[in-house]
């Protein structure tokens, strides 16, 4: 069999549909990797990576579902989310780079620390601001919308699993006690320090 893209966008798809499982794109691509008879395109990196990928999750990255959309749009677009969904020290030089430009010290959080969310983190607009860190405490709120003082509106959630939901956020999250952000889904950014958040 001559591997195409096309093939492994097809299996992505049944995957998604739950006609197959992650076991199935593991066999099939070890398959693949040791058969005489299957054969693809050496040139095209995106095929191979993703057949050496999917024959071991382990050292890779898990197969399910957010991944496997990542690796479907992958195939389609060229562009690699991978990384930046599932890895947490991939936003290490973001941070930085977002400190030295609004003039922050880089203080990075541990990714199993829990930050505090609003339910709905999908619309136009994002905030989030950090008070002092005391241990075991949240630190970090992100809300998007309009801010509520209801004791409910804040959700814990783990730093680590926001990644697998909105990872832009993850580069803002090495910003020092006292800094705000503000940033939209078309790339607005604004980043400021905010004393009275040391006093709260």
């Amino acid at each position: 069999m001559y591997i195409e893209r096309k093939h492994l966008i097809e299996l992505c798809n049944k995957f998604l549909n739950e006609e197959i499982d992650a076991n199935y794109l593991s066999v099939f691509s070890s398959n693949a990797i040791m058969s005489d008879e299957d054969d693809w395109d050496e040139n095209d990196k995106i095929i191979s990576d993703t057949l050496f990928e999917w024959d071991n999750e382990i050292i890779n990255f898990p197969i399910n579902k957010l991944n496997i959309k990542l690796w479907k749009k992958r195939l389609e677009t060229n562009i690699d989310e991978l990384e930046e969904y599932n890895f947490w020290n991939s936003h290490i030089e973001k941070q930085k780079t977002i400190c030295e430009k609004y003039g922050s010290n880089w203080k990075p959080i541990n990714k199993n620390l829990n930050i505090g969310i609003s339910d709905n983190l999908d619309l136009e607009t994002l905030n989030g601001l950090r008070h002092k860190t005391k241990k075991g405490e949240v630190c970090w709120f992100i809300w998007s919308g309009d801010y509520s003082e209801d004791d409910n509106f804040f959700k814990p959630i783990c730093a680590e699993h926001l990644m697998q939901r909105k990872p832009k956020l993850i580069d803002y999250l090495g910003l020092d006690e006292g800094f705000r952000f503000l940033i939209t889904e078309n790339g607005y950014e604004d980043v400021w320090f905010d004393e009275k958040l040391l006093k709260e």
